[in-house]
């Protein structure tokens, strides 16, 4: 699924204007954080904010950001 055909997006700018990271609602209920700048990504379980992808370290905020991305 591409972001364009996703639940929802958010985008996470930095003090400059340029995207830093693009968060994904997967049809799943996951969120992928995308990092533009690192080329990595991560999924997280935005219920619980619990990282699925344990190579990626994903911060609180990103973490909390993926939160109100969900329906429930």
């Amino acid at each position: 699924m591409s972001w364009r055909e996703a639940l929802a997006t958010s985008e996470i700018l930095d003090c400059q204007g340029r995207t830093t990271h693009r968060l994904v609602l997967e049809a799943d209920g996951t969120v992928s954080i995308h990092f533009l700048l690192g080329g990595c990504t991560a999924r997280v379980d935005p219920r619980n904010r619990r990282n699925l992808t344990p190579q990626v370290r994903v911060p609180d905020e990103l973490l909390a950001h993926a939160a109100t991305l969900t329906p429930w």
